[in-house]
């Protein structure tokens, strides 16, 4: 009887011991398990695909508006139907510090006229202005609020390899930058090119080295506008 009782002692003992790793493999499993699932970044949505090229707008006329602070702009006749524009503006520079480009996006389009805020003819030096135009999907695609403005990226070096561009630009990315653009001048006219956001601030701008690179201008979109 009592070799029994020892033995039902052991056996309970056991049946202890199994719960608890079974306890304890569960513990340390489970949150492990939520937080993979937890920490996946979902991978980041662009209104365009990367390296979308945007039709160059040739023969455009602009003149101020009334008032002053804008410039309105007419599109020649026969030139396609776009979704939406971009106005890249240099600026004419005077004595003090000097001002960098921007560039402006426009989706207020009234037949052959827009117009763009914020600006006057007598700062300008060049325009250049590129357009998305209507296709089946186009006219779902408003990635930004009209007359929304771009800073320039600072390149600090670019160099041709082959068919690619290198380009290099100084420190990192800011967390509010979200887009960047690339306006690529060659020896035939300019384009202007999504890169979506490059992972680094060194990066390859592939085939348009082919072009004859004469300068590159970077624009970047920003939740919150730095540098202003």
């Amino acid at each position: 009887m009592r070799n029994l009782v020892i033995l039902l002692s052991v056996l309970f003992l056991f049946s202890l011991t199994s719960c608890s790793d079974v306890n304890d493999n569960s513990f340390l499993t489970n949150p492990a398990m939520e937080k993979t699932s937890s920490e996946v970044t979902p991978a980041p949505v662009y209104p365009y695909p990367y390296l979308n090229s945007f039709s160059k707008v040739e023969k455009l006329t602009y003149v101020s508006s009334e008032g002053g602070n804008a410039i309105e702009f007419s599109l020649p006749e026969g030139s396609a139907k776009f979704a939406h524009l971009y106005v890249v503006v240099d600026f004419i520079q005077g004595t003090g510090l000097p001002i960098a480009p921007k560039m402006f996006f426009i989706d207020q389009i009234f037949e052959t006229t827009f117009k763009v805020e914020g600006i006057r003819v007598d700062q300008v030096q060049n325009l250049s202005v590129y357009g998305f135009e209507v296709n089946g999907t186009s006219e779902d695609i408003y990635p930004f609020f009209n007359n929304s403005a771009m800073n320039e990226v600072a390149v600090k070096g670019w160099k041709l390899d082959k068919s690619d561009i290198q380009v290099e630009c100084s420190g990192i990315w800011p967390s509010s930058l979200k887009y960047v653009y690339a306006e690529i001048n060659t020896k035939t006219g300019s384009s202007l090119v999504f890169l979506q956001k490059p992972y680094a601030t060194t990066f390859v701008i592939p085939q348009y080295g082919k072009y004859g690179v004469q300068g590159i201008k970077l624009f970047g979109y920003q939740t919150v506008m730095e540098g202003e």
